[in-house]
């Protein structure tokens, strides 16, 4: 079996062509606040969304957090865990400004369509 790259089509239901990614899901993350969405990501893996969290949370942490939650959230970076560098980084925020949360979820491709659908759960604060 080999893995359709992102440029090649896969055939849905009723044959009409549709973008071949790999188990055919896109992943989603937001950043929320008090006052709305502050960032939002879509990915075609799940490393590559919290690649791109990661980068939010690098610029942000500075401004965000209290020197020493940032630096720590800096250490993450620097030894490449991006994981634990997000929820250093989501643990922390709000403790110095507005508190923010993420929602992370997936979207799959709809098999009677070329859309792509799911349900992203946004919690009220």
């Amino acid at each position: 079996m080999r893995l359709l790259t992102p440029t090649e089509h896969a055939p849905v239901a009723g044959g009409a062509p549709s973008i071949g990614w790999p188990a055919a899901r896109l992943y989603v993350s937001i950043v929320c606040a008090i006052d709305g969405a502050r960032f939002a990501t879509v990915a075609a893996s799940e490393e590559e969304c919290l690649t791109h969290v990661a980068s939010y949370v690098a610029d942000q942490a500075v401004r965000q957090l209290r020197p020493s939650s940032a630096s720590r959230v800096y250490e993450f970076l620097a030894a490449g865990d991006a994981a634990a560098a997000v929820a250093e980084y989501f643990r922390h925020a709000g403790e110095r400004w507005d508190r923010e949360w993420l929602v992370t979820t997936f979207l799959n491709l709809d098999p009677r369509s070329t859309a792509w659908s799911g349900t992203i759960p946004l919690p009220k604060p």
